[in-house]
C-alpha cells in the first residue's frame, strides 16, 4: 500500500486522469505506428500537463506524416538540452553569461595559453575566472546560510553544509530574451509539454538572477550532491498567512531501469523507494534525519522556516514547482545514474572545458569551447536504436508486454 501511495505521488495523476493519460499515450503510439523514441520525451509526455499532452496527440493526429511530428517534439527535448542543463552536463553553453559579462568569440579560444612566472600564471588563471562570468553572490549565500541556521534542511545535520540551488547556477543566462528567443530555447521546450501560464511563472521567478534566497537552500554535502543526481524531489504542500514557513514533502526517486529508446506508451515500471535507494550499479543511498535519529523516508514533511520572510525569504514557491517537474523527468529520462557527470563540478579543470563552481567562492565560470552547431538534417539522418517491440492494437489492448490499456 506504501508502495503504492509512493507511485501515485510520483505521477499525481488522479485514477481519471491515469486513464485518460494511458489512453492518450496508447493513441499516440498507434498513430506513430509504435515507433520508438527517447526516454526524454518519453518521460516528458508521462509527466506533462494532461491539457499540454492532448494538444500533442492532436497535432500528430492531423499531420501528414505523423511519425517525423512526434520526432518534431524529440528534437526540441533533444536540442534544448533541456534535461542535460538541468543535470548541469552542459560543457559548450555560450548563453550561459550574464548581461555584465564580455561573450566569447567563436573565434577565440575559450581558454587562451598563459605563459611566465608561476605567479603570473596564477593571476591569468583568476582572470580566466573572473573574465565572462555571472558573480556567485557571497551576501545571498550567506544570507541562505543564515536562514537556515547553517542547517541541511533535510537532515537538519550542521556544518559543513552547502549552499544549493533550486533553479541550477549552470542554467543562468537561459532566462534573457536572447536566449529565450533562440530556437531550440528550454523555456520554448517547456511550453510543449506544460501550460503557458505555468511556464511563466516559473520564468518569472528566476528571471533576474539566480542568486537569491529564493533560489537557494543549505543542503548536507551529500544531499546535495542526490540532489544533482535527481535522486530526490521535494514537491511544495503549503506555506503559513504569515509566510514564514513553507512545508515541503520529500520523495526519493526511483530508478528507472529502461532502454534509450522504447515506444510512448510503454508503462513506467520501477520499485518505489521508501528509505534507501538503489541504484543501477548495485549502490544504495540513504539520507538520516539528525533531530529524530530516523532514516529520511518517502511522504516525510519537511518544514522550511524563516524568521524574517522580508529580509530573508524562503524558497520561491514556482521554483520549488520546477524542481518537482523537472527533478521527476530527469530520473525518468535517465538522470539518476551513478556514472552521470556533473561538468558544473568543484574540481572541473579541463584544459578544453569545463567549470568552476564553488560554494565557498565569490565566482563560477564555464569555460568553453569554440561554438560547434548541429544541422537539423544530421539530426534526422540519425538512426534511432528502435527495440522489437510488439504493437498496441487499435483499440489501445495491450499485444505485448510493453503497452497497457
Amino acid at each position: 500500500m506504501v508502495s503504492q501511495h509512493s507511485m501515485d505521488m510520483f505521477f499525481e495523476d488522479n485514477e481519471a486522469e491515469k486513464a485518460e493519460r494511458t489512453s492518450l499515450l496508447n493513441e499516440l503510439d498507434n498513430l506513430v505506428e509504435g515507433a520508438s523514441f527517447s526516454r526524454e520525451l518519453w518521460a516528458c509526455l508521462r509527466v506533462a500537463d494532461l491539457g499540454s499532452l492532448r494538444l500533442i496527440v492532436e497535432d500528430v493526429k492531423h499531420s501528414r506524416h505523423p511519425e517525423q511530428s512526434l520526432g518534431g517534439f524529440e528534437q526540441s527535448v533533444k536540442e534544448s538540452k533541456l534535461v542535460r542543463h538541468w543535470k548541469q552536463q552542459t560543457r559548450n553553453d555560450s548563453r550561459a553569461t550574464s548581461t555584465a559579462t564580455t561573450p566569447l568569440q567563436p573565434s577565440t579560444p575559450a581558454r587562451s595559453d598563459v605563459s611566465g612566472s608561476p605567479a603570473t600564471q596564477s593571476s591569468g588563471h583568476r582572470k580566466r575566472r573572473r573574465d565572462g562570468v555571472q558573480m556567485r553572490d557571497q551576501l545571498q549565500s550567506e544570507l541562505c546560510r543564515k536562514r537556515d541556521q547553517r542547517r541541511c534542511v533535510i537532515t537538519k545535520s550542521g556544518e559543513p553544509v552547502e549552499v544549493a540551488h533550486i533553479f541550477p547556477f549552470a542554467m543562468r543566462g537561459l532566462q534573457t530574451e536572447e536566449a529565450r528567443a533562440q530556437r531550440f530555447s528550454p523555456w520554448k521546450t517547456l511550453k510543449l509539454f506544460w501550460t503557458e501560464e505555468k511556464v511563466n511563472r516559473w520564468l518569472s521567478a528566476i528571471q533576474a538572477t539566480t542568486e537569491t534566497p529564493k533560489n537557494l537552500f543549505c543542503l548536507a554535502p551529500h544531499a546535495h550532491a542526490y540532489q544533482g543526481k535527481a535522486y530526490f524531489a521535494l514537491k511544495y504542500l503549503g506555506s503559513n498567512e504569515e509566510n514564514t514557513s513553507r512545508t515541503v514533502v520529500f520523495m526519493w526517486l526511483p530508478h528507472f531501469d529502461k532502454p534509450h529508446s522504447l515506444r510512448v506508451c510503454t508503462e513506467p515500471s520501477a520499485a518505489p523507494v521508501i528509505q534507501l535507494r538503489k541504484d543501477g550499479a548495485g549502490g544504495v543511498v540513504g539520507l538520516w534525519d539528525v533531530s529524530t535519529e530516523s532514516p529520511i523516508s518517502t511522504g516525510d514533511q519537511i518544514v522550511l522556516e524563516t524568521t524574517d520572510p522580508v529580509g530573508l525569504p524562503l524558497p520561491d514557491v514556482d521554483l520549488l514547482e520546477l524542481h518537482w517537474v523537472l527533478q521527476r523527468v530527469v530520473a525518468m529520462a535517465g538522470g539518476a545514474e551513478p556514472r552521470d557527470e556533473t561538468y558544473e563540478a568543484d574540481d572541473e579543470d579541463d584544459d578544453e572545458c569545463g567549470a568552476w563552481a564553488d560554494d565557498g567562492s565569490d565566482v563560477s565560470n564555464l569555460s568553453l569551447p569554440q561554438k560547434s552547431t548541429i544541422s537539423s538534417s544530421s539530426f534526422n539522418d540519425e538512426k534511432r536504436m528502435v527495440l522489437d517491440l510488439h504493437s498496441c492494437d487499435s483499440h489501445g489492448v495491450s499485444v505485448g508486454p510493453y503497452c497497457h490499456a
